[in-house]
């Protein structure tokens, strides 16, 4: 009796994980992209310019962590402007079409938070944000210390420039779920 009722759990569990792969495949891919980012010698004049976009994202987060929809608005504006102005004439061959990569996804995920006042929607496509600028700094580098933080509940990562977690996904509702998973410099 104990084994059929210790292998009905068995079997459960792993019926459960293989839902649960399948429900979150997102996770499992961003995570293997995470380590599979390329880094690129680049001109600081490039640096410079996506250390400025970052800057702004950590502008971004600040207005997720007040959870104010018009100053997310806001910043997603200002983050959209410093994108545009990188310069990838400054990138030759593989490193120009690794930015490509993560440019038009910045761009088309800033530009949508900017039409919406929803804050629900604008922290989903946040993580978007969050997930290309991550892989850009990771490929470019900025200059200084980044650290990229993680909130396990929400499934998605953001920037900070402390190791102090502050989650924009659930400003103070849950301001310090979450953890530094990976430090850049």
């Amino acid at each position: 009796m104990k084994r059929t009722i210790l292998g009905v759990i068995i079997g459960v569990c792993v019926s459960m994980s293989a839902v649960v792969a399948q429900e979150h495949p997102g996770h499992q891919s961003h995570a293997k992209q995470m380590n599979e980012v390329q880094r690129y010698e680049v001109a600081p004049a490039f640096q410079q310019q996506l250390n400025a976009a970052y800057k702004q994202a950590l502008k971004l987060n600040e207005a997720f962590v007040a959870s104010d929809a018009a100053a997310v608005k806001a910043a997603a504006a200002a983050m959209l402007e410093k994108v545009n102005a990188i310069d990838m004439g400054l990138l030759k061959g593989d490193a120009h079409m690794a930015w490509m990569q993560y440019q038009q996804p910045l761009q088309t995920s800033l530009q949508q938070i900017t039409a919406t006042a929803d804050i629900a929607k604008q922290r989903a496509l946040f993580a978007e944000v969050n997930q290309n600028l991550h892989r850009a700094i990771k490929a470019f580098g900025v200059g200084e210390t980044v650290y990229y933080q993680y909130c396990p509940m929400y499934k998605a990562g953001w920037l900070s420039n402390t190791e102090e977690v502050n989650n924009p996904y659930y400003g103070s509702k849950m301001l310090k779920c979450g953890s530094t998973k990976e430090t850049l410099n």
